[in-house]
């Protein structure tokens, strides 16, 4: 299980980082002028930054979908040992040993394997989620990622096949400190320069994320790895519960990390994409139904309106 992670996060390394090594995020094109920031990731060779089916996007207007039952999770009760590196552009968190680390159920079409987590946050006074809730962006967002698992007729996990990733995508908001973090924000003084790697211990994956009952509900949509290449490979899972980290353990991202130029690494998120004609399911109904119970209040009071 340790080389098989290790192979996946080097696959989606490759893929992330064939386009070009000088492209970089917004606020870093204020100090480098040879870095091209997300307006510019077009502009990359190898890339797909372009295409018609680019993440983040604002999650909004989403249509129940009753396929969208809940996850099976396989390995994320165990406790990890997993490295924690700063790869210039963010943290990332991957599990290495011997355990099973799986996903299925969920609406996917098969069943993924754990590949690594990383972060997008903002800075002081700036919120950094990459994907919006009805307009809303987020202090911070983690993605995991996940890699199909394969048979003689599926695609590798490192394909430019649609849905050969599922990554899932949770916001975060400032509030009590968490305790399950503990551990994991440590290692983050530990890794500023870019390069840099430490051993983080006693990972519990379902400790970082919301409850169960929290997990029932959730978006899909069909886009992309939100760096370069910009692969439209991925089968996205946002998560309406957000996860709780108090104001110190959101400024230690962009207190401690640092860019290769030396200054904070801080708005490592890309701007929001066209939607295009792509659709956006849910699997709570009770998001739908609030929106549907203003829809007929409003026929209502304009029905009343008329008649009064």
């Amino acid at each position: 299980m340790k080389f098989f992670c290790l192979f996946l996060s080097l696959i989606l390394h490759s893929t992330i980082s064939s386009a070009s090594e000088d492209w970089c995020y917004e606020i870093q094109t204020k100090s480098t002028a040879t870095c091209k920031g997300p307006t510019k990731w077009t502009e990359l060779v190898n890339a797909t930054c372009g295409g018609k089916n680019q993440s983040p996007i604002d999650i909004k207007n989403a249509k129940f979908d009753s396929a969208l039952i809940p996850f099976k999770f396989v390995g994320y009760d165990k406790e990890l040992e997993c490295t924690l590196s700063n790869n210039g552009h963010t943290a990332v968190l991957t599990p290495v040993g011997t355990e099973t680390i799986e996903i299925s159920a969920g609406g996917l079409s098969g069943t993924y394997s754990i590949a690594q987590l990383h972060f997008h946050w903002g800075n002081e006074g700036i919120k950094g989620s990459e994907h919006t809730l009805n307009g809303v962006r987020y202090p911070m967002e983690l993605h995991i990622v996940h890699a199909k698992k394969t048979t003689r007729s599926e695609p590798s996990g490192g394909s430019t096949t649609s849905g050969s990733n599922a990554v899932l995508g949770f916001f975060f908001e400032e509030g009590a400190t968490n305790s399950h973090y503990a551990n994991l924000i440590s290692g983050l003084s530990k890794i500023g320069s870019p390069g840099t790697t430490t051993t983080v211990s006693k990972v519990t994956l379902q400790d970082l994320i919301p409850v169960s009952k929290d997990l029932e509900v959730f978006y899909r949509y069909q886009g992309s790895l939100t760096t370069p290449s910009c692969a439209e490979t991925v089968t996205w899972t946002l998560f309406s519960k957000p996860i709780k980290l108090d104001k110190s353990q959101i400024a230690a991202f962009y207190g401690n990390l640092k860019y290769s130029d030396g200054k904070n690494m801080g708005e490592n998120f890309r701007p929001v994409q066209d939607l295009n004609e792509r659709k956006i399911t849910t699997s709570g109904i009770d998001v739908i139904l609030p929106q549907t119970r203003y829809f007929l209040i409003s026929l209502f009071v304009f029905y009343f309106t008329l008649v009064f």
